[in-house]
Protein backbone atom coordinates (compact mmCIF):
# COMPACT_ATOMS: atom_id res chain seq x y z
CA UNK A 1 0.00 0.00 0.00
CA UNK A 2 1.06 3.71 -0.62
CA UNK A 3 0.13 7.92 0.81
CA UNK A 4 2.30 9.90 -1.48
CA UNK A 5 -0.40 9.38 -4.37
CA UNK A 6 -0.85 9.56 -1.63
CA UNK A 7 -0.65 12.73 0.01
CA UNK A 8 -3.56 10.93 -0.30
CA UNK A 9 -2.76 10.01 -4.37
CA UNK A 10 -5.17 11.86 -4.74
CA UNK A 11 -2.56 14.62 -4.54
CA UNK A 12 -0.11 12.99 -6.91
CA UNK A 13 -3.24 12.16 -9.38
CA UNK A 14 -5.02 15.28 -8.89
CA UNK A 15 -2.02 17.30 -8.73
CA UNK A 16 0.68 16.12 -11.35
CA UNK A 17 -1.86 14.71 -13.47
CA UNK A 18 -5.21 16.79 -13.60
CA UNK A 19 -2.54 19.82 -13.74
CA UNK A 20 0.15 18.39 -15.89
CA UNK A 21 2.89 20.97 -16.25
CA UNK A 22 1.70 22.95 -12.80
CA UNK A 23 4.28 22.94 -9.61
CA UNK A 24 2.87 20.24 -7.06
CA UNK A 25 2.32 22.17 -4.12
CA UNK A 26 -0.46 20.76 -2.93
CA UNK A 27 0.80 17.32 -1.78
CA UNK A 28 4.35 16.81 -1.09
CA UNK A 29 5.22 19.18 -3.67
CA UNK A 30 6.15 17.93 -7.08
CA UNK A 31 6.76 19.72 -10.19
CA UNK A 32 6.05 18.14 -13.70
CA UNK A 33 7.60 19.00 -16.82
CA UNK A 34 5.87 19.29 -20.33
CA UNK A 35 7.60 17.85 -23.13
CA UNK A 36 7.14 20.08 -26.47
CA UNK A 37 5.76 17.85 -28.60
CA UNK A 38 2.26 18.54 -29.91
CA UNK A 39 -0.61 16.14 -31.08
CA UNK A 40 1.28 13.27 -29.58
CA UNK A 41 0.55 14.31 -26.16
CA UNK A 42 3.23 15.31 -23.65
CA UNK A 43 5.40 13.81 -20.84
CA UNK A 44 6.09 15.00 -17.01
CA UNK A 45 8.32 13.67 -14.86
CA UNK A 46 9.22 14.08 -11.07
CA UNK A 47 11.94 12.66 -8.73
CA UNK A 48 11.33 12.63 -4.88
CA UNK A 49 12.79 12.52 -1.61
CA UNK A 50 11.75 12.11 1.57
CA UNK A 51 12.48 11.08 4.80
CA UNK A 52 9.29 8.71 5.34
CA UNK A 53 7.01 7.13 2.92
CA UNK A 54 3.21 7.91 4.05
CA UNK A 55 0.10 6.40 2.66
CA UNK A 56 -3.09 7.14 4.34
CA UNK A 57 -1.40 8.25 7.42
CA UNK A 58 0.71 4.96 7.58
CA UNK A 59 4.21 4.88 7.28
CA UNK A 60 5.18 2.35 4.14
CA UNK A 61 8.80 2.30 4.89
CA UNK A 62 8.88 1.80 8.49
CA UNK A 63 9.46 5.20 9.10
CA UNK A 64 12.89 5.34 7.20
CA UNK A 65 13.29 7.47 4.09
CA UNK A 66 11.67 7.26 0.71
CA UNK A 67 12.90 7.36 -3.12
CA UNK A 68 10.07 8.03 -5.18
CA UNK A 69 9.93 9.00 -9.11
CA UNK A 70 7.39 8.70 -11.37
CA UNK A 71 6.65 9.61 -15.21
CA UNK A 72 3.38 10.24 -17.06
CA UNK A 73 2.44 11.01 -20.62
CA UNK A 74 -0.84 12.84 -21.11
CA UNK A 75 -2.60 13.74 -24.53
CA UNK A 76 -4.60 16.87 -25.21
CA UNK A 77 -7.95 14.72 -24.94
CA UNK A 78 -7.45 14.01 -21.33
CA UNK A 79 -6.00 10.32 -21.54
CA UNK A 80 -3.01 10.13 -19.60
CA UNK A 81 -1.17 6.90 -18.55
CA UNK A 82 2.20 6.90 -16.31
CA UNK A 83 4.14 4.56 -13.80
CA UNK A 84 4.48 5.65 -9.81
CA UNK A 85 7.69 3.54 -8.14
CA UNK A 86 9.32 3.64 -4.89
CA UNK A 87 10.87 2.02 -2.12
CA UNK A 88 9.03 0.65 0.15
CA UNK A 89 9.00 -1.84 3.10
CA UNK A 90 4.93 -2.64 2.90
CA UNK A 91 5.16 -5.23 0.45
CA UNK A 92 5.91 -8.66 2.51
CA UNK A 93 9.02 -10.75 2.56
CA UNK A 94 11.29 -10.30 -0.44
CA UNK A 95 10.20 -7.34 -1.73
CA UNK A 96 11.64 -3.59 -1.12
CA UNK A 97 10.12 -2.07 -4.42
CA UNK A 98 6.48 -0.67 -5.35
CA UNK A 99 5.93 -0.41 -8.77
CA UNK A 100 2.37 1.42 -9.58
CA UNK A 101 1.13 1.70 -13.31
CA UNK A 102 -1.92 4.12 -14.12
CA UNK A 103 -4.02 5.48 -16.56
CA UNK A 104 -7.32 7.38 -16.51
CA UNK A 105 -8.95 10.59 -18.13
CA UNK A 106 -9.21 14.14 -16.99
CA UNK A 107 -10.69 17.71 -17.92
CA UNK A 108 -12.10 20.71 -16.82
CA UNK A 109 -15.65 20.84 -17.22
CA UNK A 110 -16.94 23.46 -19.44
CA UNK A 111 -16.07 27.13 -17.88
CA UNK A 112 -17.41 26.11 -14.56
CA UNK A 113 -13.97 26.21 -12.72
CA UNK A 114 -14.67 21.94 -12.09
CA UNK A 115 -12.53 19.27 -12.62
CA UNK A 116 -13.06 15.81 -13.02
CA UNK A 117 -10.65 12.76 -13.34
CA UNK A 118 -11.73 8.97 -13.37
CA UNK A 119 -8.39 6.47 -13.51
CA UNK A 120 -7.22 3.19 -12.81
CA UNK A 121 -3.98 2.67 -10.65
CA UNK A 122 -2.44 -0.53 -9.54
CA UNK A 123 0.05 -1.27 -6.68
CA UNK A 124 2.75 -3.86 -7.27
CA UNK A 125 4.97 -5.85 -5.21
CA UNK A 126 7.56 -7.42 -7.92
CA UNK A 127 10.07 -9.56 -6.03
CA UNK A 128 7.76 -10.28 -2.84
CA UNK A 129 7.42 -14.07 -1.55
CA UNK A 130 3.38 -13.32 -1.07
CA UNK A 131 1.06 -11.80 -3.38
CA UNK A 132 -0.21 -8.27 -2.01
CA UNK A 133 -0.74 -6.95 -5.25
CA UNK A 134 -4.39 -5.03 -6.25
CA UNK A 135 -5.80 -2.05 -7.50
CA UNK A 136 -8.08 0.71 -7.49
CA UNK A 137 -10.11 2.83 -9.05
CA UNK A 138 -10.71 6.12 -8.86
CA UNK A 139 -13.00 9.88 -8.91
CA UNK A 140 -11.80 13.10 -8.29
CA UNK A 141 -13.23 16.34 -8.62
CA UNK A 142 -11.43 19.57 -8.22
CA UNK A 143 -13.05 22.97 -8.06
CA UNK A 144 -10.47 25.71 -8.57
CA UNK A 145 -11.26 29.59 -7.10
CA UNK A 146 -8.74 31.92 -7.87
CA UNK A 147 -6.16 31.02 -4.86
CA UNK A 148 -7.79 27.99 -3.48
CA UNK A 149 -8.94 24.39 -4.69
CA UNK A 150 -10.97 21.93 -2.84
CA UNK A 151 -10.44 18.19 -4.70
CA UNK A 152 -12.71 15.48 -3.74
CA UNK A 153 -11.98 12.26 -3.95
CA UNK A 154 -13.01 8.48 -3.91
CA UNK A 155 -10.59 5.20 -4.44
CA UNK A 156 -12.35 1.82 -4.20
CA UNK A 157 -10.33 -1.26 -4.33
CA UNK A 158 -11.95 -4.92 -4.48
CA UNK A 159 -9.50 -6.64 -2.96
CA UNK A 160 -7.20 -4.18 -1.22
CA UNK A 161 -4.44 -6.56 0.81
CA UNK A 162 -4.01 -8.68 -2.03
CA UNK A 163 -4.42 -12.69 -2.71
CA UNK A 164 -2.42 -13.60 0.55
CA UNK A 165 -3.51 -11.52 3.52
CA UNK A 166 -7.36 -11.02 3.67
CA UNK A 167 -8.42 -12.10 0.76
CA UNK A 168 -11.23 -10.77 -1.00
CA UNK A 169 -11.57 -7.67 1.37
CA UNK A 170 -13.04 -4.79 -0.59
CA UNK A 171 -11.89 -1.01 0.51
CA UNK A 172 -13.01 2.79 0.25
CA UNK A 173 -11.28 5.98 0.70
CA UNK A 174 -12.80 8.99 0.78
CA UNK A 175 -10.96 12.20 1.16
CA UNK A 176 -10.49 15.76 0.76
CA UNK A 177 -7.53 18.02 0.03
CA UNK A 178 -7.74 21.85 0.40
CA UNK A 179 -5.08 23.81 -1.37
CA UNK A 180 -4.08 27.57 -0.61
CA UNK A 181 -1.75 29.31 -2.66
CA UNK A 182 0.40 32.25 -0.61
CA UNK A 183 2.70 34.78 -1.81
CA UNK A 184 6.63 34.09 -2.37
CA UNK A 185 5.58 30.55 -4.52
CA UNK A 186 4.10 28.94 -1.13
CA UNK A 187 0.93 27.26 -0.48
CA UNK A 188 -0.24 25.23 2.63
CA UNK A 189 -3.00 22.00 2.24
CA UNK A 190 -4.47 19.45 3.85
CA UNK A 191 -6.50 16.65 3.54
CA UNK A 192 -8.72 14.64 5.63
CA UNK A 193 -10.18 11.09 4.48
CA UNK A 194 -11.81 8.59 6.00
CA UNK A 195 -10.55 4.31 5.18
CA UNK A 196 -13.25 1.98 5.41
CA UNK A 197 -13.07 -2.00 5.08
CA UNK A 198 -16.01 -4.71 4.06
CA UNK A 199 -16.01 -6.43 7.25
CA UNK A 200 -17.82 -9.77 5.86
CA UNK A 201 -14.18 -10.54 4.24
CA UNK A 202 -13.32 -11.91 7.96
CA UNK A 203 -11.57 -8.55 8.88
CA UNK A 204 -13.46 -7.26 11.31
CA UNK A 205 -13.75 -3.30 12.51
CA UNK A 206 -10.56 -1.80 10.74
CA UNK A 207 -11.86 1.65 9.88
CA UNK A 208 -10.14 4.62 10.30
CA UNK A 209 -9.24 8.43 9.69
CA UNK A 210 -6.42 10.05 8.20
CA UNK A 211 -4.92 13.64 7.72
CA UNK A 212 -2.51 15.60 6.99
CA UNK A 213 -1.07 19.12 6.61
CA UNK A 214 1.08 21.03 5.13
CA UNK A 215 3.24 23.63 3.53
CA UNK A 216 5.10 23.97 0.00
CA UNK A 217 7.86 25.96 -1.39
CA UNK A 218 8.46 26.18 -5.25
CA UNK A 219 12.00 27.48 -6.18
CA UNK A 220 12.66 27.10 -9.91
CA UNK A 221 12.67 23.21 -10.67
CA UNK A 222 12.47 22.06 -6.57
CA UNK A 223 9.84 21.72 -4.75
CA UNK A 224 10.27 21.61 -0.81
CA UNK A 225 7.72 19.98 1.50
CA UNK A 226 7.18 19.86 5.41
CA UNK A 227 3.83 17.98 6.69
CA UNK A 228 2.38 16.15 9.16
CA UNK A 229 0.58 13.07 8.36
CA UNK A 230 -1.49 10.84 10.96
CA UNK A 231 -4.25 8.86 11.21
CA UNK A 232 -6.79 7.70 14.30
CA UNK A 233 -8.02 4.45 14.48
CA UNK A 234 -5.70 1.93 13.36
CA UNK A 235 -5.29 -1.25 14.64
CA UNK A 236 -2.35 -3.35 15.38
CA UNK A 237 -3.92 -5.80 12.40
CA UNK A 238 -3.51 -3.27 10.30
CA UNK A 239 -0.11 -1.64 11.96
CA UNK A 240 2.19 -0.85 14.40
CA UNK A 241 1.65 2.64 16.32
CA UNK A 242 5.28 3.27 15.66
CA UNK A 243 4.78 3.41 11.99
CA UNK A 244 1.87 5.81 12.26
CA UNK A 245 1.92 9.52 12.21
CA UNK A 246 5.13 11.53 11.19
CA UNK A 247 6.02 14.71 10.24
CA UNK A 248 7.72 14.31 6.59
CA UNK A 249 9.87 16.39 4.72
CA UNK A 250 10.56 16.48 1.05
CA UNK A 251 12.49 17.77 -1.80
CA UNK A 252 11.31 17.13 -5.46
CA UNK A 253 12.97 17.90 -8.30
CA UNK A 254 11.43 18.21 -12.48
CA UNK A 255 12.96 16.46 -15.21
Amino acid sequence: MTDWHRLSVAALVAISVTQPGNALAQDEGELALEDESSGYGSISGNLRLATNYMFRGISQTDDGPQLQGDVTWTHDSGLYVGMWASNTDAGGPGNSVEIDPFIGFSNPIGDSGFTYDLGFWYYAYPGSDFDYDYWEVYGILTYDFETTSVAGAVWYADNYFGEDFFNDVSATAVDVTVTQALPWDLSVSGTLGRQTFDETGGIGDQDYTYYDFGVSKDWNDITLDLRWHDAVGVTSALASSDNVGAVVGSVSFAF
